[in-house]
């Protein structure tokens, strides 16, 4: 393995001393790398065989948008640092400006970042993956992607009728996030507007969207369709004022601003009582008008603020919170769906460390399950849960001898 990569380092460590100290972009060392891989003919995936009739599959198969890219004008000066670093980090063994091109649409468009066995970001960089990079999106996948170091699986997550790949879907985009949302990441960065079942499913997107009915003795969501906020189906309350919408548009807006904000707090080492400040403090103000349990902008930053206080080893709130948005990520998520599972893993860990060892066992039992599918029997993660579910059984049984 280390001898083949060697083949393609060996230049690449050729080009790093002569533009010592700059160090060049993650990506332009991946168009690098990729590069020198075409020219030796070695970008393929006859392997990777997971479906029927599947297509022999090259680096030259995969979709760039080139003119697509070439054509955007958000893309304008990215395109034109791409080159410029692409050229003079490869000096003399740089293609063609159409030709970097290329290469960098295939990159940007079917690449996978690659994530650690709790299925987040390494911030290690990402991939080519010629195999799997054929799959379509859904917002509903019914495929699921994971990682054992930089090997990419490929997992069915419920059952596919056919074993093609036109039939098999993995996820591009956050998956608890509102259609709106969703389909403004997915627009800018693979040139589509998404039709799918989640997307074309207006229950699911009204209630990610739901709010606080105005009546204070009642906790059932208020739908809006279109402009219009539904009378409450719980307890017909209609009286929905000017500040009332006014307020509703205005936190919204802010919910996904400073999540995006605390997001990138988190990436960069922020520490974790930072972060729970500001989530408290946004929890707060959601709180006047969202609906706490089922919109989707409420639920995120519960997940910021019970990573937070796992990190801190705050055991009693972690396990409050991750139970808190149980119910909706059931409901928002495919059946055996990663997040859905960690979800479980963590909630049956926060209870297990707060003393409550039989009702944590429950979820970690239902996510193991749920994991040896999502994760394969023999990934890192299986034998992780399996070791907690042995603690949790054992602490079960040394308090049933005690009493």
């Amino acid at each position: 393995m280390q001898q083949k990569a060697w083949i393609d380092h060996k230049k690449e460590c050729q080009h790093l001393k002569l533009m010592t100290p700059a160090v060049p972009d993650e990506a332009v060392r991946l168009l690098s790398r990729i590069i020198y891989k075409i020219r030796r003919g070695v970008l393929e995936a006859k392997e990777w065989n997971q479906f029927e009739n599947y297509p022999e599959r090259t680096i030259h198969h995969v979709i760039s948008h080139r003119e697509l890219i070439k054509n955007d004008p958000a893309m304008k000066r990215k395109v034109a640092t791409i080159l410029y670093e692409t050229r003079r980090f490869m000096a003399n063994d740089s293609p063609s400006d159409d030709d970097i091109l290329e290469i960098y649409g295939k990159v940007i468009m079917n690449a996978f970042v690659i994530c650690d066995e709790l299925n987040q970001p390494m911030y290690v960089g990402c991939g080519m993956y010629i195999g799997p990079c054929i799959m379509d999106h859904s917002c509903y996948p019914n495929a699921i992607i994971t990682f054992s170091g930089i090997t990419l699986n490929v997992r069915a997550g419920t059952d596919i009728a056919v074993n093609d790949h036109k039939h098999t879907f993995i996820s591009y985009a956050e998956l608890l996030a509102p259609r709106e949302e969703r389909r403004a990441q997915l627009q800018p960065d693979y040139y589509f507007h998404c039709e799918c079942t989640q997307c074309s499913n207006d229950d699911i997107d009204r209630m990610m969207l739901s709010t606080k009915c105005p009546n204070a003795e009642c906790d059932a969501p208020i739908i809006r369709i279109g402009d219009d906020f539904q009378p409450c189906t719980a307890c017909t309350c209609s009286n929905f004022s000017a500040i009332y919408e006014s307020s509703v548009d205005e936190i919204t807006r802010w919910s996904a601003a400073i999540y995006k904000q605390l997001q990138e707090w988190e990436q960069n080492g922020k520490e974790p009582q930072a972060i729970l400040v500001e989530c408290v403090k946004c929890l707060q103000r959601q709180a006047d008008v969202l609906h706490l349990k089922w919109n989707v902008h409420v639920l995120r930053i519960k997940d910021l603020a019970a990573m937070c206080h796992f990190r801190m080893e705050a055991w009693t709130e972690a396990a409050r919170l991750v139970l808190d948005t149980l119910e909706a990520k059931r409901k928002y998520f495919p059946p055996d769906h990663p997040n859905l599972s960690l979800q479980l893993f963590s909630a049956g860990k926060a209870l297990m460390l707060t003393g409550k060892a039989k009702e944590g066992l429950c979820y970690l039992e239902e996510a193991l399950a749920m994991i040896s599918t999502t994760h394969g029997s023999d990934h890192p993660l299986v034998a992780q849960v399996k070791l907690l579910v042995a603690e949790t059984e054992d602490l079960i049984k040394k308090s049933e001898s005690k009493s």
